[in-house]
């Protein structure tokens, strides 16, 4: 039986969005989470500029639900605070992409990549 797909997961699979990673440097910070042993990886680098997200990258190992998830968290990020990230949490995503029951502990895995993107925020950027 074939997965069924929102229209959203298809549009973000078929065309991801700000796919790949920023090259290190000022302003830079990653954050990982997941592993490809796994099945399920996201690889989140975001440029700060001020107090701000400027940009936001991503690299997703997994299923199409994945990388759909990665793309479109990327639109979501860029302006926000580090506040305002670390209160990001994995229900906007599932509420946006419709996540069969059975994968939303993917979105876990890019919440936990959300969370690491701040706490490498804090360490890194004053």
């Amino acid at each position: 039986m074939e997965p069924e797909y929102s229209p959203v997961v298809v549009d973000h699979f078929r065309a991801p969005r700000n796919a790949g990673c920023l090259e290190t440097g000022e302003g830079v910070i990653r954050g990982v989470a997941g592993s490809v042993a796994q099945g399920t990886q996201f690889v989140l680098s975001a440029r700060v500029v001020g107090d701000r997200i400027e940009a936001v990258r991503f690299e997703a190992y997994g299923c199409p639900h994945c990388i759909a998830a990665g793309s479109w968290l990327t639109e979501r990020l860029v302006g926000l605070t580090e506040a305002e990230l670390r209160q990001w949490r994995w229900r906007a995503a599932d509420e946006a992409l419709r996540f069969p029951p059975e994968k939303r502990g993917r979105l876990l895995i890019l919440e936990d990549a959300v969370r690491a993107l701040s706490e490498a925020w804090r360490k890194v950027i004053p």
